[in-house]
């Protein structure tokens, strides 16, 4: 088939106009693979039936020695685009990431990567906040880490203002980000890795795991706001996606759907019946967490006993630390956390304002059931004695540390086969309540015990790395300085460079 001139010179303006074409569709909707590669072929057949077209007008020009010179100059730019553009695709398929920060502070934690890795459904993130907001950017930044590191992860960020509608839709109020995976949701205010990837979990894990709160014997109360209360740790273990109930033993039997039971400081004794029912709880593979102070006449010692665990009734006095004025607060050094699941990646410090100790009752071979794994260790320096009016230290009758503060109990004395019961124990209840929940490590320690009951160990907890700041103070000359040789030296200098070369070739 004969083209006429004009038709061979449209066809080139047409190839040319559906190459940019494709290049700008693979630019802006990279995941559009056949408009790309429609636009790309299509281009490709018009040029080339330009450049057969023209084929003996090039092959006159390639004759001379100027038409090489030029020729060689073209080809060799052709091949550093094309080049440049292999490398920019595997950058898009295979993208590397560097966090220079001392930090770390924009880098995910090994534990959400894991859970990325497990993901099985895509996660659409809506993150509703202002566009000239101050937590826009690193709210940007931390979604861009999610959607790196996991291709099920898509995020979009609006603007509450621009899209009333969407946000009316998603009852947003303030600034806050809603997670979609099917027809699961979850809304979180706090924009931190911690909160993202525990509603990640949350939407992933589908059923929502069920802890009840033992009272009617003088425990910390979980709507209680005071000091005392439990209403901090309530929140928390809410926003990780359990379901927090209260459990009155003396009426109501230990539900089926209890994934763990939660004694937390009982100032009054139990009934027979109560004890009882716990009993049976744990050796039908049960998930117990007591939390007792001193002095307290629960009368769970024959409870304990069947489970190798002695309780003793004394109190620990840490004479070097003397946190708050209270002389027996305890404060566990970050060594003081033996190797467990639990603390194993805990690196926070934990302080018990009054506690007590606990040891095993007989020491056993390793692997017999049940087994008495300490938990908190107390250091050198403390002192198990006698809860008295006035606290004092007898070296002659007290008892000198390490002396262990929690414990983990995990196997049935009854069977070695399953179910499995675990048992966490601490000497202190109080170090989780408001007043010091979120003092140090405290509620997060708090929070994992109840997790590795659960057995929901992607929830221990995450701690957000802190996004450091530093500050470069240049006196007046150095900014002058600075200023002389960025913008006046350096762009002088390759304008001389450019000029010279210039001035060289025109000589030859």
């Amino acid at each position: 088939m004969n083209l006429s001139p004009p038709m061979i010179r449209v066809a080139g303006w047409i190839g040319a106009i559906l190459i940019v074409s494709g290049i700008a569709v693979y630019i802006a909707l990279p995941e559009r693979l056949w408009p790309q590669t429609t636009l790309l072929a299509l281009g490709a057949v018009h040029l080339i039936v330009f450049f057969i077209g023209h084929f003996e007008t090039f092959k006159g020009f390639s004759r001379k020695r100027s038409t090489r010179l030029h020729a060689t100059n073209i080809l060799m730019t052709v091949l550093f685009i094309f080049l440049l553009g292999i490398l920019n695709f595997i950058a898009s398929r295979h993208p590397l990431r560097w966090d220079l920060s001392s930090s770390g502070a924009f880098t995910l934690s090994p534990e959400t990567i894991a859970l990325l890795k497990q993901l099985k459904q895509d996660v659409k993130i809506l993150a509703f906040f202002p566009e000239r907001g101050n937590a826009t950017n690193s709210v940007r930044d931390l979604l861009e880490n999610y959607s790196v590191a996991s291709s099920k992860i898509q995020y979009e960020m609006i603007d509450p203002d621009k899209k009333p509608d969407l946000a009316q839709q998603h009852k947003i109020a303030e600034a806050s980000m809603v997670l979609i995976s099917g027809s699961e949701t979850a809304k979180i205010t706090e924009p931190s890795e911690q909160e993202v990837t525990t509603a990640l979990i949350r939407l992933s894990r589908g059923k929502r795991k069920a802890l009840y709160f033992v009272e009617g014997h003088g425990e910390h109360a979980l709507d209680d706001t005071e000091r005392s209360g439990y209403s901090a740790m309530k929140a928390a273990l809410s926003d990780q996606g359990f379901v927090v109930h209260t459990l009155f033993l003396l009426s109501a039997a230990i539900p089926k759907d209890a994934s763990v039971v939660i004694i937390a400081g009982p100032q009054s004794a139990f009934t027979d019946p109560e004890r009882q029912k716990i009993s049976d709880y744990l050796f039908a593979g049960g998930r117990l967490f007591l939390l007792w102070d001193p002095a307290m006449p629960a009368q769970l010692e024959p409870l304990l006993s069947a489970w190798n665990v002695q309780i003793k009734n004394d109190i620990i006095v840490d004479p070097a630390s003397t946190l708050g004025g209270v002389f027996p607060v305890v404060v566990p050094g970050k060594s003081s956390y033996p190797d467990h699941a639990i603390t194993r990646k805990f690196a926070l410090a934990t302080f018990y304002p009054l506690a007590r100790s606990l040891l095993p009752i007989q020491e056993k071979e390793t692997g017999s059931t049940p087994s008495f794994k300490p938990l908190v260790v107390t250091s050198a320096g403390t002192w198990s004695t006698t809860p008295q009016d006035e606290i004092t230290i007898n070296p002659e009758k007290d008892t000198r540390g390490p002396l262990t503060l929690g414990a983990v109990v995990q196997g049935n004395p009854l069977t070695p086969t399953s179910p499995v019961p675990r048992l966490v124990i601490f000497g202190d209840s109080d170090f989780p309540t408001n007043a010091f929940a979120r003092s140090a490590g405290n509620g997060d320690l708090f929070q994992n015990v109840v997790s590795w009951l659960a057995e929901e160990k992607d929830l221990i907890s995450i701690r957000p790395r802190p996004a450091e700041t530093s500050t470069l103070l240049l006196s007046r000359r150095q900014s002058e300085a600075f200023f002389a040789i960025s913008v006046i030296l350096l762009p002088l200098s390759i304008l001389g460079i450019g000029l010279i070369r210039w001035h060289r070739r025109r000589k030859r």
